[in-house]
């Protein structure tokens, strides 16, 4: 055999054992001639017989080999001939006819053949020519060449360890035990890049992994391109979670490209990986398209109001898509009003989580519009939005009108114990809706919100979540004369009423109180005189009778300060009732506006809730 490892086409081939080969005399005699082979031949007669076979001369003597015509008998081929019929042959009679020389062999690029001293022989190695042919039957070459191509290892462990190879790194252990369960759960294993380019290499062949989390292994935007190429095929992921890997707007758009090929993955989480405006329009495209994604997880990246824009144009073309979280973006109040202008127009979003973003006042305004004409929409999360108390009343209103929604969270806003109380009143006057769950964070709620709040999870089963109770301290500040409470609180009012009920006059009353004939009352007359005719006037409402009836103090009533009262009370009387048909107005429409669920409507409730109401001085 030759001492250094032949090449073809100048390249060395493996230093691998390779596959037996058979000469074609071999098999003609393994085949046809085996049982014939019981009488010795000599090599005349060997070659006369498998002529056909070997298309050479009839005898050793007469042979002119020709470069095509060469009969090449290895050692494995001798030694099957020997095991056969050892006696029949001399080695010389197998060698290589004397006319061919060396020096021949070597000008037409094949090996020459001699006799070793132990008398086996020997092949030197020339330099092979792009001529070079043999009569070796060689089943598939490439598989000696190329076993690489020829890898029967279905697990893909050997298709690993020659990528991890390749790339000079440590094959992961924990991969290798469990590239074959349902679900790779591989978070923070320090992967980068190259760790996924090994990986993807075995996955290509992979039909058990159903579930990839690769979070936190900083993978950056290349090693999302190795795997989204790979995965464009697989029809067994369904879900891929691919969080806080930096892949940035480079890997987002590999996603989405996958994402149009492929149909399987319903479940993509991409939080935390610094994705901006920039990918928006890649969104747009896939989700325009993508009818089998159900979850799309975008927290904590930095979409803007510009990226907004394109979210929205998704929402509404995209009726598939089930949940998304917008969480912890950059949006501002712009950014915010665009993306509820695409949720009111989407039929098919039943979670949605926009919470930590900056919504303010005029976001709030947009959520009332969104709950308004939304009524797929199941769970909403609108808690560290920044919305005041005087956005408190458009949620409000958005949510007594709103048929679908379940669960809101609300909490960790500015909106104060008011702005909660009017939420879950709106809550509460809601008879169409299904609302079973209202969250307000640690917000400090009222004596009212809390008896609210125990009222409805008795009668509706529902959960209510908020902070502390406070006292029930009033405030002053915005407290307003009312003329009717007033006049229904005045003794003089019962006076007159049980004056215009006997018939009698003002005359006549002093006359049948004044015991002693002075044509004037003190305070004990008074008394007394009250309660001979059966008045309901406590001794404190005497007294504050008497006060404002005397007018000089002097403890006593004379027939002049008693007209005096009567006509001051008349004019009170026209004053209350000319302000209590104003009111009667303002309630009837404020019953309409109270049904209709309107803005107003709530935040005349807010300005009402830290006012005190006239009531009767006793």
């Amino acid at each position: 055999m030759p001492s250094e490892v032949p090449k073809v086409g100048g390249s060395p081939l493996p230093s691998v054992t390779p596959p037996r080969l058979m000469s074609p005399v071999k098999s003609r005699l393994t085949k046809e001639s085996l049982s014939k082979l019981s009488d010795p031949m000599t090599p005349d007669e060997y070659i006369t017989q498998f002529s056909d076979v070997t298309d050479g001369p009839k005898s050793l003597e007469d042979s002119s080999l020709t470069e095509r015509e060469h009969v090449f008998l290895t050692e494995a081929t001798i030694r099957d001939l020997e095991a056969i019929h050892e006696e029949d042959f001399e080695e010389e009679d197998l060698l290589v006819p004397e006319s061919s020389t060396g020096d021949d062999l070597e000008e037409t690029g094949h090996r020459s053949t001699g006799t070793g001293a132990s008398g086996v022989s020997t092949m030197s190695e020339t330099e092979p020519d792009v001529d070079y042919d043999t009569d070796l039957e060689m089943e598939d070459p490439d598989r000696w060449l190329h076993p690489d191509l020829y890898d029967r290892d279905t697990t893909g462990i050997n298709r690993y360890l020659r990528m991890c190879q390749k790339l000079e790194i440590q094959p992961i252990t924990y991969f290798l035990k469990h590239m074959q369960d349902t679900e790779l759960i591989m978070k923070y294993h320090g992967l980068g890049p190259l760790g996924v380019k090994a990986m993807s290499d075995p996955l290509e062949i992979n039909t058990t992994i159903e579930k990839m989390d690769l979070e936190g292994n900083y993978i950056l935007g290349i090693g999302t391109n190795y795997l989204s190429k790979v995965l464009k095929d697989n029809v067994y992921v369904t879900e891929l979670i691919l969080s806080e890997n930096k892949m940035g707007n480079m890997g987002a758009k590999a996603i989405c490209d996958l994402l149009l090929e492929n149909k399987t993955i319903t479940y993509l989480d991409l939080k935390g990986n610094n994705i901006e405006d920039g990918a928006a329009e890649d969104f747009y495209d896939m989700l325009s398209k993508n009818t089998d994604l159900k979850t799309l997880i975008l927290r904590h990246n930095c979409f803007e109001d510009d990226g907004a824009r394109m979210l929205k144009d998704s929402l509404i073309e995209n009726d598939t898509l089930t949940t998304l979280d917008l969480s912890w973006n950059h949006f501002q109040w712009r950014g915010c009003c665009t993306i509820a202008e695409g949720v009111a127009e989407n039929t098919g979003l039943k979670y949605l989580n926009l919470c930590m973003n900056g919504f303010g006042l005029e976001g709030a305004k947009a959520l009332e519009d969104m709950l308004r004409d939304n009524h797929t929409l199941l769970e909403l999360d609108i808690s560290f939005c920044r919305i005041p108390l005087q956005g408190a009343p458009h949620i409000a209103a958005g949510i007594q009108n709103n048929e679908g929604l379940q669960k809101l969270n609300v909490g960790y806003n500015q909106i104060q114990g008011e702005g909660g109380y009017v939420v879950l009143v709106a809550a509460d006057r809601n008879e169409h809706g299904s609302i079973k769950y209202l969250n307000f964070g640690n917000l400090t709620v009222k004596i009212d919100f809390k008896k609210l709040a125990d009222e409805m999870t008795e009668q509706k089963m529902m959960t209510v979540l908020y902070g502390n109770v406070m006292l029930d301290v009033t405030s002053f500040r915005n407290a307003k004369y009312d003329p009717w409470a007033h006049h229904q609180a005045d003794p003089m009012t019962k006076l007159k009423e049980w004056l215009d009920q006997a018939g009698y006059r003002l005359v006549d009353l002093l006359l049948t109180f004044d015991r002693d004939g002075s044509l004037s009352l003190d305070l004990h007359e008074l008394k007394q005189g009250i309660r001979s005719v059966g008045i309901d006037m406590t001794d404190l409402e005497v007294e504050i009778l008497m006060k404002n009836l005397d007018d000089d103090n002097s403890g006593t009533i004379d027939m002049k300060e008693l007209m005096q009262g009567a006509e001051k009370h008349t004019l009170e009387t026209r004053e209350a009732i000319r302000y209590k048909d104003e009111q009667d107005k303002i309630e009837a429409e404020r019953r309409k506006q109270m049904k209709a669920g309107d803005v107003k409507d709530f935040q005349k409730l807010i300005q009402e809730s830290d006012v005190i109401k006239p009531v009767a001085i006793v």
